[in-house]
């Protein structure tokens, strides 16, 4: 088996080969090029997760298993911030009485008993959408606790849709959105998310997040806003767990968002979501019927390898591989 395939099977939250399987095809498994690939595929954490729970990372090569788990406990710690970034943004909300919705990274990290690895990627800032009336006064109340701009060299876009990120001393971003993505109506946004929102209580903090549907629509509106950077495992991964998960997900609403052109790129989106349905080891539901587009996954993966196992690709090329080797896998 290639190793790029191995790497696949061992990532897939459904449908993923035997644990025993995976045992034997490691330590097998041509490691030359594979560090670059997954570092390509930004699935370092991850991979690091799943080899810990086969318990074969020791059966590896030492300089690779000693990259990954420096990688994992890297990431782990960056996540353990965004923790504490999110615990003090909803203490926040709470003594201002705005309601809160908290999206993407930071809400996969709080449902993770809900959606198993939705917590095996590194965040990096902490997501949270609050009312289009109460933005402003939540972010000039982290001012007053000492937040700064996260970029003072950028002018804030008053048509963005979330205000000029924040931080403190820890380090961490946070964006506080009125809407989840450009072009959608602040008040569609808040709806969508808080009328289905689910509460998670930890440490004595309540948080809301949202439901599979909007974890799983934004999750793929967000990576498909720049389609020749969108068949990132990654980004495929954090669509992928929900729709693994079996939880309810409104598939109709889906289909109409798709209909509806929130995502421009109708190519990208239906060869994507064939992507995501592979790791998702699912069937394509009915409301999606001819919207899904056959997209082989493992071809571009092992397309990636080979070349990443030849050349070093510099963050400059990146994007650059990414598309020839999504448009060659497409064709």
């Amino acid at each position: 088996m290639n190793s790029a395939d191995v790497l696949l099977a061992t990532l897939r939250p459904g449908g993923a080969p035997p644990a025993d399987q995976l045992r034997d095809a490691w330590p097998r498994a041509d490691l030359r090029g594979l560090r670059r690939l997954i570092e390509f595929e930004g699935s370092a954490f991850w991979t690091y997760r799943r080899l810990r729970q086969l318990d074969i990372l020791a059966a590896l090569d030492p300089d690779f298993a000693s990259w990954l788990s420096d990688e994992g406990r890297d990431a782990a710690a960056r996540n353990l911030l965004i923790d504490a970034e999110a615990d003090g943004v909803a203490r926040t909300l709470e003594r201002l009485g705005i309601p809160g919705v908290f999206m993407k990274g930071t809400a996969r990290r709080l449902v993770a008993d809900r959606y198993p690895m939705a917590d095996a990627r590194r965040t990096s800032d902490v997501d949270v959408l609050v009312p289009a009336n109460g933005a402003w006064n939540l972010w000039y109340d982290l001012r007053r606790q000492g937040y700064e701009r996260t970029n003072l060299a950028k002018p804030p876009r008053p048509e963005h849709h979330h205000l000029p990120a924040l931080m403190n001393d820890r380090r961490v971003g946070v964006e506080i959105h009125t809407t989840h993505a450009r072009g959608v109506d602040p008040a569609v946004s808040w709806r969508r998310h808080f009328a289905n929102s689910a509460s998670v209580v930890r440490d004595g903090v309540t948080y809301r997040v949202p439901s599979a549907t909007e974890l799983f629509w934004t999750a793929t509106a967000h990576a498909l806003r720049i389609p020749e950077l969108s068949f990132f495992l990654v980004r495929l991964l954090d669509t992928a767990l929900v729709w693994a998960s079996g939880a309810a997900i409104d598939w109709d609403e889906v289909a109409r968002r798709i209909d509806a052109k929130e995502i421009v790129d109708g190519g990208a989106a239906g060869a994507w979501l064939d992507a995501a349905r592979q790791l998702a080891g699912q069937d394509v539901p009915a409301a999606l019927a001819g919207r899904v587009l056959p997209y082989d996954l493992p071809r571009e993966l092992r397309l990636r390898l080979a070349v990443l196992r030849r050349v070093g690709v510099p963050i400059g090329w990146r994007k650059a591989l990414a598309w020839w080797s999504s448009e060659v896998a497409r064709r």
